[in-house]
């Protein structure tokens, strides 16, 4: 009898969701999140104090997401026998060096070793944030679960942009990364008290995924993500100094720009939720061409205050159908495959996200703002395009949309 007992406790235990570890993974992503984008609100007074100009500080951005790439191909693949808890803990212990590394730094190339580190951090946490929560989750609330841990992307928009802003102007740029560093020691304190044992999950090796990229609708799907997320990031990457040089705004009204626009990111994404769920072929294709309207009205608005930041809020605000719609993608299309894709996914965000700040901080400082509207026009159709046809090859492939 005592053991019968024993045992319903221990499954009735094991189907119960793990809330509190979940939301340590929130608590990292968010940290995570907010330390890889901090500095595309800080470029201006990082470029100042390191005598370097604000497109080689963009390419902060473009080191982290490097390494990221590296990090989410490899790291399940080369891992496969460690328990998942030791390699998520590791992780966020690097994020805390890595933040107090850039705070310190003595001048570019220590602040690029820095901001490498940090895309490992972010590769492979990233990469893996999914595949936990569904081990920490029942099946019936997974998808709380996984909307938990994807509002870290949110609140990270928010604490990246208007946040670090406001710290950067009353403390100056290194005391943002500090802080940045006492969220990510929060974050691996969390994980520390909550993670359990967490076992490695199998089918993770590279041939796995190679397997998958021969599909070709899969492999079209991988360069509409590359396409979706840089048409976004090679203006977000330099959204500030749009701000603050082209529209000439003040710290005040520029904190609160960019609170407006972390505001309309995450009304955003919880708008998408309920659209993509009902038109999801046709919004994937409408979002990304509305991305390109946005862009040439911004080319064309003459700097005038008013209608540009209307225009400004309105790109954050349509960001967040991106992510949601690439999640959807996966769970319409592969879920049986989830933790492959995902690591493809992941790999094909950050080198979207580094190649944009490598081509922006180029166009940028050749082209001014106008180069980085264009090129963000450009990149949008192709994204349209390609999301086009890679739905069309999957009809033709298995018979069903997405």
């Amino acid at each position: 009898m005592k053991s019968q007992i024993t045992s319903r406790f221990l499954k009735y235990s094991a189907d119960r969701p793990k809330w509190p570890a979940i939301f340590s993974l929130f608590m990292g992503v968010t940290s995570l999140i907010a330390a890889e984008f901090i500095p595309v609100s800080l470029l201006t007074p990082i470029a100042q104090d390191l005598k370097i100009t604000e497109g080689m500080a963009g390419q902060s951005v473009t080191v982290v997401g490097i390494f990221a790439v590296i990090a989410s191909l490899t790291l399940a693949p080369l891992s496969k026998n460690i328990n998942r808890r030791f390699i998520l803990l590791t992780l966020s212990a690097l994020m805390i060096f890595s933040n107090i590394l850039v705070a310190l730094t003595p001048n570019y190339v220590v602040l690029l070793i820095g901001r490498g580190v940090l895309g490992i951090c972010v590769g492979g946490f990233w990469s893996m944030a999914s595949a936990v929560t569904l081990q920490l989750a029942s099946a019936k609330d997974v998808a709380r679960a996984l909307s938990v841990v994807y509002a870290g992307v949110s609140i990270a928009t928010i604490i990246s942009l208007p946040l670090a802003s406001y710290l950067e102007d009353l403390m100056g740029w290194r005391n943002v990364f500090f802080f940045a560093a006492l969220l990510s020691a929060i974050a691996f304190i969390w994980q520390y008290m909550t993670l359990p044992s967490l076992a490695a999950q199998m089918g993770n090796g590279f041939g796995n995924m190679l397997a998958l990229l021969k599909q070709k609708w899969v492999l079209v799907g991988i360069v509409a993500t590359i396409f979706s997320y840089g048409g976004y990031h090679i203006f977000f990457t330099y959204l500030r100094p749009f701000l603050e040089q082209d529209l000439v705004l003040q710290n005040n009204v520029l904190s609160i720009s960019l609170l407006a626009f972390g505001i309309a990111n995450c009304l955003g994404t919880l708008i998408a939720g309920f659209i993509l769920g009902k038109f999801f072929r046709s919004t994937m294709i409408m979002m990304h061409l509305i991305f390109a309207l946005l862009a040439i009205l911004l080319l064309v608005s003459n700097r005038a205050i008013e209608p540009s930041l209307v225009l400004v809020i309105g790109w954050g605000l349509l960001f967040g159908f991106i992510p949601v719609g690439w999640s959807t993608w996966i769970t319409k299309t592969l879920a049986d495959k989830a933790e492959i894709i995902g690591a493809l996914s992941v790999a094909a965000i950050q080198f979207a996200i580094g190649l944009a700040a490598a081509i922006g901080g180029i166009i940028f400082d050749r082209a001014s703002i106008e180069g980085i509207f264009i090129a963000s026009i450009l990149i949008f159709v192709c994204a349209a395009l390609f999301i086009k046809v890679s739905f069309s090859l999957l009809l033709k492939t298995t018979g069903k949309f997405a």
